[in-house]
């Protein structure tokens, strides 16, 4: 579950950002700019925004390294602690600094700044470690000597920095997730607050930053939009400090498009499949493309998986695109309390085969399940992108597929529940969108309304709030499912 960033009249405050960059690991896809001379390599303070969506393994979020060797970077480790160091050209460690704390939370958005200054006198003031404003406390501490030049901002042996791996030679090794707000400033150790507050909520939020700051040579300000003055025909590598030191696409596989740029933001959150509530028994094979995509190859038993985020109240709508359907896949809805309990522990679980409001699915041979009972004989679907809405307000779900509701459903009947697919949803019970897969070659895409590539749509059919872009048109009084139209509800 996530909670919005709200103020006290529970609607969302401070700083709008529109896009985040979706970083694919399985694209080997990165941004490389290569530094001009003049920048400080003593002094320098990176700041960004990120979303993981892979844990357990090494995950770069930037590096600056010559071809000859060597790196300063910033990564998540395989224990999902964040770790800065530098390692020079002959490998020798010259800073190495690891939180005590791991980030393990799929859902969420940190803000992470590193914020370095050789020159001082105090060693542990020569290199800083902030998420979420926090000052972090460090398991490993090894900091660079007074006064050392690090590889940031060399242009020795074509020195370059990298935004989502870290080395020339560890271009294999790219971060799986979402970023935003990206900030390169150079000559100046800077404090989180420089790019963010805390709202009259105590909450950590971004803040327009842009105007207040100078960035010195090489410093960045990436938006990931979609310009004209950027260094490939996309623009999302544009800088947007009114500096000129655009980045880059770079990739081993696929460069980043235009679909890679997302609206899922700090200061707006949408759901993705959450890897971390699935029955464990049975995990699925595999997540994708933003955790927006779940894929089953090889288990014969029912694999199950909820989003990120959870809705208690109001009308909402999601789509989901399947694509190379054969096997046996369900769509629907599960009770956060069914999904913390029961389904973390039981083997071949789908929605519906428990007795109770607990799920609900929307099988691809036709039939519904739910209270551990079955509905037969409704629409089948293979390769087609379905329609959800949850109507919390009268406890209904609806579902379709390809701009056609299932029994001629109205989501906006209201109490009459006109075509329901069921009509069981528990009022003032969590829900969270959920699929369950079982047998081989199956890839199930939520569209929560942040789209991506693998998503493609055509006609981007928005919300009455201006949220989401779907492929068909959101019925009257629901919304996507994001953090924005969440506080609206609250």
């Amino acid at each position: 579950m996530v909670f919005p960033i709200v103020g006290g009249d529970g609607k969302p405050t401070g700083y709008e950002i529109e896009n985040s960059l979706m970083f694919n690991d399985g694209d080997k896809h990165y941004l490389e700019r290569t530094f001009d001379s003049g920048g400080s390599r003593r002094t320098f303070t990176v700041s960004a925004w990120v979303k993981r969506c892979e844990l357990g393994a090494n995950n770069p979020v930037w590096g600056a390294a010559p071809s000859n060797g060597g790196q300063c970077s910033l990564q998540f480790n395989s224990s999902d602690q964040l770790v800065l160091r530098e390692y020079n050209t002959s490998d020798e460690e010259v800073m190495n600094l690891v939180t005590n704390a791991s980030f393990r939370d799929v859902s969420a958005w940190y803000h992470i700044v590193a914020a370095v200054d050789t020159t001082q006198s105090t060693s542990s003031n020569r290199a800083k470690l902030y998420v979420n404003g926090s000052l972090q406390s460090l398991g490993t501490a090894s900091y660079p000597n007074q006064n050392y030049d690090l590889l940031m901002n060399s242009t020795t042996n074509t020195g370059k920095f990298f935004v989502g791996t870290e080395t020339y030679t560890s271009v294999n090794v790219v971060f799986d997730g979402y970023m935003s707000e990206f900030y390169i400033i150079n000559n100046s150790q800077l404090a989180p607050t420089s790019f963010a507050e805390t709202n009259d909520d105590g909450e950590w939020i971004p803040k327009d930053a842009s105007g207040d700051l100078t960035f010195g040579q090489n410093g960045v300000y990436l938006e990931f939009k979609q310009t004209s003055t950027s260094q490939n025909a996309t623009g999302i590598g544009a800088d947007t400090s009114g500096e000129g030191h655009h980045f880059a696409v770079a990739n081993n596989n696929n460069p980043f498009d235009q679909y890679d740029i997302m609206t899922d933001t700090p200061t707006n959150n949408f759901p993705t499949w959450n890897f971390l509530q699935q029955n464990a028994a049975d995990p699925i094979s595999g997540f994708g493309q933003g955790n927006l995509s779940v894929t089953e190859s090889s288990n014969a038993d029912w694999s199950t998986c909820t989003a990120t985020q959870a809705v208690a109240n109001g009308k909402w709508y999601w789509e989901v695109k399947i694509n190379n359907l054969s096997g046996s896949v369900m769509l629907g809805v599960l009770r956060q309390e069914y999904a913390s309990t029961t389904l973390a522990k039981t083997s071949n679980a789908y929605m519906g085969s428990n007795s109770g409001d607990l799920s609900f699915s929307y099988r691809e041979n036709g039939t519904f399940y739910f209270n551990g009972s079955t509905d037969t004989g409704n629409t089948s679907f293979s390769n087609d992108t379905i329609m959800l809405a949850l109507d919390m307000d009268n406890g209904a779900i609806y579902t379709g597929k390809n701009g056609t509701w299932n029994d001629s459903g109205d989501p906006t009947s209201g109490a009459s529940k006109t075509g329901a697919s069921y009509t069981g949803i528990s009022a003032g019970e969590f829900y969270s969108p959920a699929t369950s897969m079982s047998s081989s070659d199956i890839d199930c895409i939520l569209n929560a309304g942040q789209s991506n590539g693998v998503n493609v749509i055509s006609s981007a059919n928005a919300d009455a709030n201006g949220h989401g872009a779907f492929e068909y048109s959101v019925p009257s009084g629901y919304f996507a499912i994001c953090t924005k139209n969440i506080a609206e509800q609250a």
